[in-house]
């Protein structure tokens, strides 16, 4: 008996023990969830991003870190980042010991320009909202013949994101490849716009008298847009930069945001923002062959590609036109401007590898040749030093946009009617992760490359392929190759193809196709080439709903009831 009762003190015991254990931990876990809330009330109860830096045991964990965080710079394993309140939560769960930071502008006080005075802008100022939209509507004003400023449309609390062309013959479609310049996608990096302002200024007001102005106007279509996040600039209000933030309204970083070759439609886990959906449907209604996304932070020219190791098809391309935009900012700049990293450059994925990024956006999905450029190491630059800076990089700026004329470049026409062939142009042995190029609803197409010898491949949906060999270019020179493709046999009369209607834009979520003959079948991609909708039909005309694709650009491919296959990109709102 007295055995019996030990025995049963000692279950009690233990089951008393092991409830209070129990209920510990659960009381702890209940602790630390209320604390990891009020500590995030806490960070985010006046802000939408937080600053702060923490220290890691190898590069390797960077790769997982930037699907979480907006990583700013790394300094040796010490890694400062930005983060929004959803993403500084998935950061915490990691457990690694962390400082929060002074945002960096927290004590930034601008020089604002005041309109209201009636003096002339000098370049040593900043601009208020108000201000950069009448400065930029004014260029076309004042440049009528060579200028013209477009709306891509309004951020998400309604700033306007602004674009001008330039060129000689502005209302005409020339046969001149297109060029990219942005500025500001991080609303934090003070300098950005006004450098891209001043590039427009200049190409308008020295056209016609100074003669490399004269011949980038006269042979590129010249595309800039100062400011790309004009949300995360004016986020202490319309009035001031004072209050900058690096990301958008949403606190969504729209240099992550991008698909990504490596990591996916959405890398950051965010839908594509209202600010990169406009950017993408730009990047598709024109065929941009260069661009370049302006930052301040470093000051560094970052080639691709920034999402994996794997050097770009045109690494040594890519090295030669980055040290000469470094090389000219040095020689007109004190000593120790740009002149770190590699001589002022580097491979972005040997800074550190981020997913989402534009630049592997545009050189991946839109064959386009993109690179980043920090242009000041301070984010918050004093506006005294604007001028200087401008000084800095003007003529690396200009060089930049004069190697878009240099490489291969021709027409691309069709044997029997001497119509214009969207085809895709491909260096035999040489052409991977996409580094083809494609050519515009013209016909044309430019092909920037290192000097060598080359074999040029042409194809296009329905054409024979051919093939030109022995084909030398050399740096800083340009060699035309035109070329007429052959239909492919298939007994189609091809004017039934070119009767053939795939409606873009879509209205009302609705993609209508018109055909002179049936279709059998109707695929359509996204834009990694996952099949998202396949459908079996019988008609000449039909709607089909996608009011449930997210936004972004897809790949419709038809099979008509004769055989012949179509293929056209979309954009879907």
């Amino acid at each position: 008996m007295i055995k019996n009762n030990a025995r049963i003190s000692i279950i009690l015991f233990f089951f008393l023990a092991g409830f209070s254990i129990s209920n510990a931990q659960n009381l702890n876990n209940k602790y630390l969830a209320n604390s990891k809330n009020q500590l995030l009330d806490q960070v985010f109860i006046s802000d939408r991003e937080c600053y702060f830096s923490f220290d890691i045991e190898s590069k390797e964990q960077v790769h997982q870190l930037t699907k979480i965080i907006s990583i700013d710079k790394i300094e040796g394993l010490k890694i400062y980042a930005y983060a929004n309140r959803i993403d500084f939560e998935k950061f915490l769960n990691l457990n690694i010991n962390y400082q929060i930071l002074s945002h960096p502008l927290a004590n930034f006080k601008a020089d604002m320009f005041d309109s209201k005075l009636k003096q002339t802008y000098a370049w040593d100022q900043y601009l208020s909202y108000t201000d950069y939209v009448d400065l930029m509507y004014q260029f076309a004003i004042d440049y009528p013949s060579i200028c013209k400023v477009f709306s891509l449309g309004n951020s998400i609390e309604g700033r306007e994101i602004l674009v001008a062309k330039i060129s000689d013959n502005i209302d005409i479609k020339e046969a001149e490849p297109q060029f990219l310049y942005t500025g500001q996608i991080h609303g934090d990096e003070l300098v950005n716009s006004i450098l891209m302002l001043r590039l427009i200024d200049y190409l308008t007001a020295y056209y016609g008298s100074d003669d490399q102005v004269s011949s980038l106007v006269d042979n590129i279509e010249i595309w800039i847009n100062p400011l790309a996040n004009p949300d995360g600039l004016y986020a202490g209000g319309n009035n001031t930069v004072n209050g900058a933030r690096r990301s958008n309204a949403n606190g969504v970083d729209l240099n992550r945001n991008f698909p990504d070759p490596e990591d996916g439609e959405h890398p950051d886990g965010n839908s594509w923002q209202t600010e990169t959906q406009l950017f993408m449907t730009l990047a598709e209604a024109q065929n941009f062959t260069m661009s370049a996304n302006t930052h301040a932070g470093a000051e560094v020219v970052n080639y691709p590609w920034d999402t994996w190791y794997t050097l770009h098809a045109d690494d040594s391309w890519w090295q030669m036109v980055s040290h000469e935009y470094a090389d000219l900012a040095q020689l007109n700049s004190p000593a120790g401007y740009m002149d770190g990293f590699i001589d002022g450059i580097t491979n972005g994925a040997l800074w550190y590898v981020i997913g989402g990024g534009r630049q592997d956006y545009m050189n991946y999905f839109q064959h386009c040749r993109e690179v980043t450029i920090e242009q000041a190491t301070e984010k918050g630059l004093s506006s005294s030093l604007l001028p200087a800076y401008w000084d800095y990089n003007r003529q690396a700026m200009l060089n930049y946009l004069a190697q878009v004329m240099y490489g291969f470049r021709g027409n691309i026409t069709d044997l029997d009617t001497g119509e214009p062939i969207e085809a895709k142009i491909k260096i035999e042995g040489h052409d991977f992760d996409n580094s083809y190029v494609v050519s515009n609803l013209d016909g044309d197409y430019y092909r920037p490359i290192k000097a060598g010898t080359y074999t040029l491949n042409f194809s296009a949906e329905s054409y024979d392929s051919k093939s030109v060999s022995n084909q030398f270019v050399d740096d800083f020179d340009s060699k035309v190759v035109d070329i007429i493709l052959q239909k492919t046999d298939t007994g189609i009369d091809s004017n039934i193809l070119s009767k053939l209607k795939i409606i873009n834009p879509i209205r009302n979520h609705k993609l209508q196709i018109i055909s002179p003959i049936d279709i059998k079948t109707v695929k359509i991609y996204n834009i990694l080439g996952q099949l998202v909708l396949s459908k079996e039909t019988n008609t000449k005309e039909l709607f089909i709903e996608i009011d449930n694709f997210q936004a972004g650009v897809y790949i419709v491919k038809l099979e008509l009831i004769n055989g012949a296959f179509v293929q056209k990109r979309i954009v879907s709102p």
